[in-house]
């Protein structure tokens, strides 16, 4: 699904930050996988070329066998709208969209028919049948990453990135929406892959990719990962 290769991001300065130096990995179709390491440890940076939210300086990333740092600029909007999927700290709802309405924002921007049908059974698999109508100001922080997360899947993504999508919630909503990462991950078989600072948000996932310093640290697969209940 995921192939990098000799991934490397450096920003220019008086003083050069390397960012990323020479990472390379591959991801399997339908993994829930964390990107984890300190602060500064270049798991954003990753996140954000997998993403195709930044160019790499060098280095090359296939995604469904299509290399998409080759791709025009005009081509990875496309494709970034069309196959990726994007959940973020902010929930980035318009305020004055409904639920229902904030849903099928990724849809219009590709030109896609409304399908209000699809983005109401999108609610109800997180949990927010009965919010349809309800604005942004109506819901809590909790609810509102979860039409985020709705949102995001308007487009049926063959990958789901979240940069931290648990850092703004309390406890209770943060297992909300691991739980339903989860369970996306195994019923949708939906690939995710996650930034998180976590320790204990590892239990949900199958793999984990460690950075240290801009570099791949190591690999690890979760045997024992936390099954939902």
């Amino acid at each position: 699904m995921i192939k990098v290769n000799k991934v490397k991001k450096t920003y220019e300065g008086k003083v050069p930050t390397y960012a990323l130096k020479e990472v390379s990995f591959e991801i399997a179709e339908g993994k829930f996988v964390a990107l984890m390491g300190r602060s500064g440890s270049g798991k954003s940076t990753l996140l954000h070329q997998l993403g195709l939210i930044d160019t790499p300086t060098s280095g090359k990333i296939y995604i469904n066998n299509t290399e998409v740092t080759a791709l025009s600029d005009i081509k990875k909007t496309f494709f970034r709208l069309k196959h990726l999927g994007y959940v973020f700290q902010e929930y980035a709802l318009i305020a004055e969209f409904t639920a229902l309405e904030n849903v099928h924002l990724p849809a219009r921007a590709i030109g896609n028919k409304i399908n209000e049908g699809r983005a109401k059974e999108l609610l109800e698999l997180v949990g927010l049948g009965n919010r349809l109508s309800h604005y942004p100001s109506e819901m809590s922080g909790g609810e509102q990453q979860r039409v985020a997360i709705a949102r995001s899947l308007i487009n049926s993504p063959k990958v789901l990135f979240a940069d931290e999508p648990t850092a703004n919630l309390d406890t209770v909503s943060s297992e909300t929406v691991l739980k339903l990462f989860q369970k996306l991950n195994r019923e949708l078989k939906q690939t995710i892959i996650m930034v998180t600072h976590e320790p204990d948000d590892v239990k949900y996932v199958d793999q984990i990719i460690w950075l240290k310093d801009g570099g791949l640290e190591k690999i690890e697969n979760n045997n024992k990962v936390e099954l939902l209940k």
